[in-house]
């Protein structure tokens, strides 16, 4: 195993994801690269990091009381139910469980893509691994994409003085994406993208963690924007990179 396929285990590993005969190359790969365990260690220091600043909120004394009384009243009302009709009892608790079981198993894919992309946002600058390809012209890191991926990423030039840093291989979603950097003073941004494949990303906004998200679909293809930048320069942005994902696409066919 070399360092690039160390790099794409590290959070697979953390999780406990990773089968047995893949740890163990991974850990034996650890322990003879003292720079793939410095990216393990920074990774780790990053999720105590969150674990340890995530708020934490104390239920009021009496909530426990209040819900344990509640309890006990849906009981006695629901076993008076069962008695009385016990079919639709057992349908009614067939399908609750149901929607509690695909609740479960399926959370919102979309806001899941949205936090898997912040999340390497933030490993990438913390290891100083924004690029793997560091360029400012796009048609160097285009057609380095080549072969690396199944699909052409577009790779297009924001302007409102922002610079291409370059471009990397990425993960959202157990798919491998392209993940383009731009940087404009502070200002720094990602743009991960993928095909649709049948499944267009929404197009939507959220603030993950201090960051500014932005997904969308265009052209057959998903994009997932992160930045340090507030709402409104992000929206400028996103809006430039959309006309020129567009104007490349069409040029191209």
């Amino acid at each position: 195993m070399n360092c690039d396929e160390a790099d794409r285990f590290l959070d697979a590993y953390l999780d406990g994801e990773l089968e047995p005969d893949k740890r163990a190359e991974l850990e034996q790969h650890l322990a003879s690269c003292p720079d793939c365990k410095q990216k393990l260690d920074r990774l780790r220091q990053l999720r105590e990091f969150f674990t340890a600043s995530a708020p934490h909120y104390s239920a009021p004394p009496e909530l426990k009381g209040k819900v344990l009384a509640r309890l006990e009243v849906t009981r006695r009302s629901n076993l008076m139910a069962l008695v009385r009709q016990p079919w639709l009892y057992a349908a009614a608790l067939l399908i609750v469980s149901l929607v509690l079981a695909w609740l479960n198993f399926f959370p919102n894919q979309e806001e899941q893509i949205a936090n898997q992309a912040v999340a390497n946002y933030e490993r990438a600058a913390l290891l100083e691994r924004v690029c793997d390809v560091v360029s400012p012209d796009p048609a160097v890191v285009k057609p380095w994409f080549a072969g690396k991926l199944d699909f052409s990423p577009p790779v297009v030039l924001p302007g409102l003085n922002f610079q291409m840093r370059g471009g990397r291989l990425d993960v959202l979603n157990n798919r491998k994406v392209a993940a383009v950097t731009y940087k404009r003073d502070k200002d720094l941004l990602t743009v991960f993208v993928w095909p649709g494949a049948g499944k267009p990303i929404p197009e939507k906004d959220w603030s993950i963690s201090g960051n500014s998200v932005c997904s969308w679909n265009a052209k057959g293809l998903n994009f997932v924007c992160v930045s340090n930048m507030d709402d409104r320069k992000m929206d400028e942005v996103v809006d430039r990179i959309k006309e020129a994902v567009t104007n490349q696409v069409v040029s191209n066919q």
